[in-house]
């Protein structure tokens, strides 16, 4: 795996930013519960002031990431810290967007052909233009708000985190990932229809597992930006596109991205993501146990 770019971070600060954001979470989404608002099926839509909680509660960890940087660093060193500033060329982080936003797809792919040899899906046709295009400007239009969660989680949280080691670290991110997100998964926001019991640990292990290859993109690239391309390309594109692609109204909970039938993908994902780490791990230990090996300035073994 390709060194990162993830300055030195430490611990002061993890406790307000985690704070902040979960109370943040919850109150974005008082309104709604005074509302009485649930889900209880896969075929309701979404209200206009469901949307409007969820979009503010998506700008919540950025604005709680840079306040907390800027407050100590000032605003144009938070903007290197959380990874803002680019560090290799814009063609080589648009490459690297692009690979990030099949990610998703591919995860998805392989889950719903799990989903269908359980008969929990059936696909019927392919998308067309008439539903890529509607999709790809809802895309463009939501870079902001997942920007507003990959710049907090990837920017600010996860170097912090991989003070525990990468591999804990990396499942640590993705499990308060998934905490994060209890006040809008309890109104039924991500399974529809099935108990909050059920709902919440789903969800959580779900967020585990997508959160660690989320949080692998931006390590590899060492930008925000490839998460959000990989975070986008969950919401935007991977979870409309399982229903437009079916027949039947489909169960968010046994087929699609976030569903159970993924799990074998991503965590097959996750697991390579381990070994790659470990080999990697185990080449640098041997490289500086050599007789003779010495480092050269620019840190390569020679």
């Amino acid at each position: 795996m390709k060194r990162t770019n993830t300055p030195g971070c430490s611990h002061r600060g993890l406790v307000p930013f985690l704070a902040i954001s979960f109370a943040g979470a919850w109150i974005t989404m008082i309104p709604l519960w005074l509302d009485g608002l649930r889900r209880t099926s896969a075929a309701q839509g979404t209200p206009r002031l469901a949307a409007l909680c969820m979009i503010l509660m998506m700008l919540v960890p950025a604005l709680t990431a840079f306040g907390l940087t800027a407050r100590r660093r000032g605003p144009r060193e938070a903007v290197r810290v959380l990874g803002l500033a680019r560090v290799t060329p814009w063609r080589h982080e648009v490459h690297c967007a692009a690979i990030a936003l099949t990610i998703p797809l591919g995860l998805t792919a392989a889950g719903l052909m799990v989903a269908t040899l359980a008969d929990w899906y059936i696909p019927a046709h392919l998308p067309g233009p008439a539903v890529i295009t509607p999709l790809m400007l809802s895309a463009l239009v939501s870079i902001p708000l997942y920007f507003g969660e990959e710049l907090g989680w990837q920017g600010y949280l996860l170097p912090r985190l991989l003070r525990h080691g990468r591999p804990r670290g990396l499942l640590i991110g993705g499990a308060i990932w998934g905490a994060w997100h209890v006040p809008m998964t309890a109104l039924g926001g991500s399974y529809p229809g099935h108990s909050v019991l059920l709902g919440i640990p789903v969800a959580v292990v779900t967020a585990m597992l997508l959160g660690t290859v989320i949080a692998s993109v931006r390590l590899v690239t060492g930008s925000v930006w490839a998460a959000v391309a990989a975070h986008l390309s969950l919401n935007e594109f991977a979870l409309p596109l399982t229903h437009d692609v079916s027949g039947d109204l489909v169960d968010p909970l046994l087929a699609g991205p976030l569903s159970i039938s993924t799990w074998p993908a991503s965590a097959l994902a996750v697991l390579g993501i381990w070994l790659t780490y470990r080999r990697r791990a185990g080449t640098m230990r041997s490289a500086t146990a050599r007789p003779g090996a010495h480092w050269s300035r620019s840190g390569a073994a020679t």
